[in-house]
């Protein structure tokens, strides 16, 4: 995360790999090494959450021309003034607001009900159900709701699932794409040609 030619080298195995996007939170080499993959591939999507202190860092996930932004989930699972406000802030530049959530069906039934304009969330969603709170009534949130976008993370149940059955779990129900972490050349290729196979089949 601090060396951002490793990271790079991780960004570019993906990208050969099919992957074309990062979700990133503006820390470490991260945002160097997307800012270096965007402005050499045309194709390749930035995307982000804003940093949980004081200081959100919009601006900076703007500077990459970030196509979507999410409130983090520290800040969106208070569901207060902060969450509107700084989503208030992502809408005016122009970019999809979108809501996090580490305590997810809470924060999406407050979400549907008094944020109605937000459509984009990023929501633990695994076949362990880790993360998740209660894994069915989750699922039963996420599938009838087909006019929103879910992006799973925590897909592979901190490292706990492998990527065949993490990615077909995925692709039973409504998450339109998923962001895992990857910390090797290998593991980003492998995971990101397993997710597209099992993702993109008709």
């Amino acid at each position: 995360m601090h060396n951002t030619e490793a990271v790079l080298e991780i960004l570019e195995a993906c990208y050969e790999a099919g992957g074309r996007g990062i979700e990133l939170i503006p820390a470490g080499k991260v945002s160097e090494a997307a800012r270096i993959m965007a402005e050499t591939h045309d194709d390749f999507i930035i995307t982000g959450s804003t940093f949980p202190g004081p200081d959100p860092l919009i601006e900076e996930l703007a500077k990459l021309d970030a196509k979507l932004i999410f409130a983090h989930g520290m800040i969106s699972d208070n569901k207060d003034d902060k969450l509107i406000k700084i989503l208030d802030d992502i809408k005016s530049r122009g970019i999809i607001p979108g809501i996090a959530a580490h305590n997810p069906i809470s924060t999406l039934e407050h979400a549907f009900e008094h944020i109605p304009y937000v459509k984009a969330f990023l929501i633990p969603f695994n076949a362990r159900g880790m993360f998740m709170g209660e894994q069915k009534k989750l699922e039963d949130i996420v599938n009838s709701h087909k006019d929103h976008y879910f992006i799973g993370m925590k897909t592979l149940a901190a490292g706990k699932l492998e990527p065949l059955k993490a990615f077909e779990y995925l692709s039973k129900h409504n998450i339109c794409c998923s962001t895992i972490g990857m910390v090797t050349v290998e593991e980003a290729k492998i995971s990101t040609e397993i997710a597209l196979n099992v993702l993109q089949k008709p």
